[in-house]
C-alpha cells in the first residue's frame, strides 16, 4: 500500500501537527494510557521498577524504502517496528512494558496509511502487554520513518542475559530456522520472549544476542576476547525460505542463512559443565521452538572458523551502511 496520497485533502498536511496527535492518540485506543502516563505531558511518568528487577530500554526504527515497501500493509510494517524492538528485549530475558514512538513524515503522506499503521501498532502493543505512553512528530519531506524506543524490565531474581559471558567450551545455540527472511518473516516473525526469559531463570545460559544482522555478523556478539567461533555449518537450521530464494541469487542457502540477516532468533551459550540431554529435555517440554547445537566456543584469537564449510562460502552477515 502506497503510503503517500496526491490528494491534499486525504494528506497529513491537511491536519498539522496538534490534529495528528490527537488522532494518533485515538487510533492507539486503550493501549496508551491518559497522560501523565501516556501521550499528553513533555515525558511520561513511568512506574517504578520493582527491587528485584532492572530497567531495558531500546530502540529501532523502520524507514520506507529500506525496511519496508508498497508490498506490504501499514499494520506489518507497525508489526515490524514493535517486533524487532521486543526481540531486544527477548535477547536480555526480558519482559517489554512501554514505548515511545518518533515519527518522521512528509506532508503527502496519507492520512489512512498512517491511521492503519497506528492502529496496527495498538493491536501488537495490546498483544504483548505494552503501553505506548508518548512520542513525537516531525515533518521530513520526501520521508517515512518511525523510530521506537522500548522499555522492559528483567523479571525478579535473575539477572539479564548479556552478550559476553561466555568461558572456553560453551556450546553455542539457536532457536528456531535461519534465512529466506525477506520473503515474509521479516514482518511475520515471532520475538522469541518466553525463551529469553526461561533462559534467564535457567540458570546456565551465559550469553545471549538476537540475530538481526546475520549469523555470519552476530556470532560476534556471544564470542569474547580471546575466544574463537566454531560453527558447523552442517548443523546450522536452514530455512525453507532460503531454499527458495536460492534458486534465483545463484547462492546457496546456507549462504542465505549467514548472511540475510533479520532473523529475529536468538543465538546463545551455555556453561560447559551444562547436562546438554536434560536441557534439551527440559526445553522441548515447554517450546515447540525449535532448537539447534551449531557450534561451540574455543580458546584463541576472535573470529569464525566454519567446519564443514561449503568451497567458495562467504559469511559476513549484513553491515549497514555498505
Amino acid at each position: 500500500m502506497n503510503p503517500f496520497s496526491a490528494d491534499p485533502s486525504l494528506a497529513i498536511g491537511s491536519l498539522g501537527e496538534s490534529a495528528l496527535i490527537e488522532k494518533l492518540r485515538t487510533w492507539l485506543g486503550a493501549s496508551s494510557p491518559t497522560s501523565p502516563f501516556g501521550i499528553g505531558d513533555d515525558c511520561a511518568v513511568l512506574p517504578s521498577v520493582t527491587p528485584n528487577s532492572q530497567q531495558l530500554v531500546t530502540a529501532d526504527p523502520i524507514i520506507y524504502g529500506k525496511h519496508f515497501d508498497d508490498s506490504v500493509g501499514p499494520e506489518q510494517a507497525a508489526a515490524k517496528l514493535l517486533r524487532r524492538n521486543l526481540s531486544d528485549i527477548a535477547a536480555m530475558g526480558g519482559r517489554p512494558t512501554h514505548a515511545v514512538i518518533a515519527l518522521a513524515l512528509s506532508s503527502n503522506v496519507s492520512i489512512s496509511w498512517i491511521e492503519s499503521f497506528y492502529k496496527g501498532l495498538a493491536l501488537e502493543a495490546e498483544q504483548f502487554s505494552v503501553s505506548i505512553v508518548g512520542g513525537d512528530v516531525s515533518s521530513a519531506d520526501g520521508f517515512l520513518g518511525a523510530f521506537l524506543t522500548l522499555y522492559g524490565e528483567t523479571l525478579p531474581q535473575p539477572r539479564p542475559l548479556l552478550r559476553k559471558n561466555a568461558t572456553p567450551e560453551s556450546p553455542i545455540f539457536v532457536t528456531g530456522e535461519l534465512g529466506g527472511t525477506r520473503i515474509k518473516k521479516h514482518y511475520s516473525f515471532t520475538p522469541r520472549l518466553a525463551e529469553g526469559q526461561w533462559l534467564a531463570q535457567s540458570g546456565v545460559c551465559t550469553s545471549c544476542s538476537d540475530l538481526s544482522d546475520g549469523l555470519g555478523k552476530d556470532f560476534a556478539n556471544i564470542t569474547p576476547d580471546g575466544l574463537v567461533c566454531v560453527i558447523d555449518c552442517e548443523k546450522v537450521p536452514v530455512a525453507t525460505d532460503a531454499e527458495s530464494i536460492s534458486k534465483e541469487s545463484q547462492h546457496s542457502p546456507l549462504y542465505h542463512a549467514f548472511n540475510d540477516g533479520e532473523d529475529f532468533e536468538l543465538i546463545f551459550t551455555l556453561s560447559p559443565d551444562t547436562n546438554l540431554d536434560a536441557f534439551k529435555l527440559d526445553w522441548e517440554a515447554n517450546f515447540d521452538t525449535p532448537l539447534s547445537q551449531i557450534g561451540v566456543l574455543r580458546e584463541g584469537e576472535s573470529g569464525l572458523i566454519l567446519a564443514n564449510e561449503p568451497s567458495n562460502f562467504s559469511a559476513t552477515g549484513y553491515e549497514h551502511l555498505r
